[in-house]
């Protein structure tokens, strides 16, 4: 994984035994890696105080177990050296996988939800008004790997939540308002402008900030190789700039970068214009903005 958190530490030194002990009860290759990826995603927000309140190669290799219909065998950790550790499967792939899977169940309860809402609405007149608000934004917690928001796919991804808040036209950090955390003011296509909460909250704003119609200037970027190509900037809380990279385009390409399907973006952080932080993967489909 990219990042160097306890949690990314755990994950690729336990990645190989907690898919190869299902295995080896057979267990699937493919069913075995997506039920420790949705265990692994599921424990990620509150892996602190897991690590710190629980035998975390215990209750882990129990949730796996139960995820995959096996019986749960109390007080039994993860395997060890079940499996040598293959750089080429690594559980990056899978845990993106089971996060879009997360995602996607999501969607399918919140549509199933908002069905039942419109039937009950038809069935009496005082039912009308309330059926008539929009449905508030489905919402989830998932640890954001970059340091900086961004949208992607539909979905606004801030420090700790990703809210599902389709037509978004532009978005910017709010800096000036940081009671409840760090939040973003967003323009919707309808021209409708609303601030998001840290905790994925969305209200009305009366007059939007200036800078969400200002065109940032960045420095030069010199974290990049001479085959990337800079999508997009967006100034950060503390000083300096996050740079939305793609390293499968030319300068000059006719095509609009925000449409590269490569998954090759990245993002640079740079705290001074001449410093800068190695690039991080972005790992999603579709285009990618900061902005």
């Amino acid at each position: 994984m990219t990042d160097r958190s306890d949690f990314a530490t755990y994950v690729d030194a336990r990645w190989p035994d907690l898919v190869g002990g299902l295995e080896d009860e057979g267990v699937p290759g493919d069913d075995a890696r997506l039920a420790v990826a949705g265990v692994l995603l599921a424990a990620r927000r509150s892996w602190g105080r897991r690590v710190r309140d629980e035998q975390v190669d215990v209750t882990l290799w129990a949730e796996v177990r139960q995820r995959v219909g096996l019986p749960v065998r109390p007080g039994e950790p993860v395997p060890h050296a079940v499996r040598p550790r293959d750089p080429r499967d690594g559980p990056e792939e899978w845990l993106d996988r089971a996060g879009r899977l997360r995602a996607a169940h999501r969607r399918r309860d919140a549509r199933r939800a908002l069905v039942v809402l419109a039937v009950v609405a038809v069935l009496g007149a005082g039912w009308a008004w309330w059926a008539g608000q929009p449905p508030a934004p489905a919402v989830r917690e998932e640890a954001n790997p970059l340091p900086v928001a961004w949208y992607a796919e539909g979905e606004l991804h801030l420090e700790e939540v990703v809210v599902e808040l389709p037509e978004v036209e532009a978005f910017v950090a709010d800096f000036a308002d940081t009671t409840d955390g760090a939040g973003v003011v967003v323009r919707l296509r309808s021209g409708e402008v609303v601030r998001v909460n840290a905790d994925g909250g969305v209200e009305p704003v009366d007059e939007a900030p200036r800078a969400l119609d200002a065109v940032p200037v960045p420095p030069t970027v010199r974290g990049i190789g001479p085959d990337d190509v800079l999508v997009e900037s967006a100034p950060l809380a503390g000083g300096g700039w996050a740079h939305l990279v793609d390293s499968a385009r030319r300068a000059g390409a006719e095509d609009e970068l925000r449409q590269s399907e490569t998954g090759r973006r990245a993002v640079v952080l740079c705290p001074t214009e001449w410093t800068c932080e190695a690039p991080i993967t972005v790992l999603a489909d579709g285009p990618v903005r900061l902005r």
